[in-house]
């Protein structure tokens, strides 16, 4: 749904100076779509299936009834502004060994794909967030997210990404991905969080 979102809204302050607006609503990677509801003081349209359009002349004109147009057609009318939209972020997941900053086995076998999705985007910006179960103090627990952040940043500066590519930050045991009380060993909050944007 957000791409669906973000490619309309990019349609939309590419065509407004055409005093004919035009919206279609797009399929996610994964085949789901979202909706929308075009509106204006004349009118609203909700768009809500996959590759469907309505035209909005002005702001005193109620927006078309919608409609299903071709792949083809989409990509004659917006193939290029489709393909200049920046890719999508991706986020890798590592765990770690309770208590320490070395990765599981099926953790360090992601770092290969992590190195070849960094190569895939132009200009791109690593975040390494480091993570914590709740065992622990909160101090040691700020501290040991670091120092797995800090191990994940220097393994893909080993591997030769570029330092300055690189933000490093320590979330401790302030963001879980599972909800536990304190003192609970929670395997899946011991991460490195590396997103690829």
């Amino acid at each position: 749904m957000l791409r669906a979102l973000v490619t309309l809204i990019i349609l939309l302050g590419l065509s407004a100076c055409a005093g004919n607006n035009r919206f279609v609503l797009l399929e996610e990677e994964d085949g789901s779509v979202g909706s929308i509801v075009i509106e204006n003081e004349a009118g609203s349209q909700l768009v809500d299936e996959p590759r469907e359009t309505t035209r909005v002349g002005s702001a005193t004109t109620a927006p078309s009834e919608p409609k299903v147009i071709s792949e083809q057609e989409i990509a004659e009318t917006w193939g290029s502004t489709i393909e200049a939209s920046p890719l999508k972020p991706k986020t890798f997941i590592l765990y770690f060994i309770v208590g320490s900053n070395r990765l599981t086995p099926d953790s360090q076998a992601q770092l290969p794909a992590i190195l070849e999705s960094i190569k895939e985007y132009p200009a791109a910006e690593v975040s390494v967030v480091g993570h914590t179960d709740r065992t622990g103090s909160e101090r040691r627990n700020a501290q040991l997210a670091l120092d797995r952040a800090e191990t994940i940043h220097d393994l893909l500066i080993a591997e030769g990404l570029d330092a300055g590519l690189v933000d490093v930050d320590s979330h401790g045991e302030s963001n879980p991905l599972i909800l536990t009380e304190d003192e609970v060993a929670e395997p899946r909050n011991r991460r490195v969080e590396v997103t690829v944007r």
